[in-house]
């Protein structure tokens, strides 16, 4: 503990400002690569609410947090499998059902196969139509 106190005290605002600037840095290095990767202008794009490192919107497109750019980028992960990833997660979720962090989908993990479930959820949906239109 007291080493963590010891270093905590050597950060003055000079430090804490070159760090948060490189940080800054390497994170819009980050998304410069991967939209390069992806052949996507990265002028369209911004930081939500203007925090560089959280989460980037790609011009309404496809939105990625900053774990997801380093994978992809180092990983050579392309715009097409990155949205079949999200596609799927949006899928699982409202199924309720276990979702695949990205590095596991791109390793090719077992995914849910949601015929049956499509199904049914159609055939509940028809019914339920069914029912409002008999008054």
């Amino acid at each position: 503990m007291v080493v963590m106190v010891q270093a905590e005290s050597n950060m003055n605002k000079a430090h804490l400002k070159l760090l948060k600037e490189n940080y800054e840095k390497a994170c819009n290095d980050y998304v410069r690569a991967l939209l390069t990767l992806w052949d996507v202008d990265y002028k369209y794009g911004y930081w939500i609410g203007g925090d560089v490192g959280g989460v980037y919107d790609c011009d309404g497109w496809i939105f990625f947090n900053m774990q997801d750019v380093v994978y992809c980028v180092e990983n050579g992960v392309t715009s097409e499998e990155y949205e079949q990833w999200q596609d799927y997660c949006v899928k699982c979720a409202a199924y309720h059902l276990s979702i695949l962090n990205l590095n596991a989908w791109h390793k090719g993990a077992p995914r849910h196969d949601f015929t049956k479930l499509d199904a049914a959820k159609k055939a509940l949906e028809d019914e339920i139509e069914n029912e409002k239109n008999k008054f």
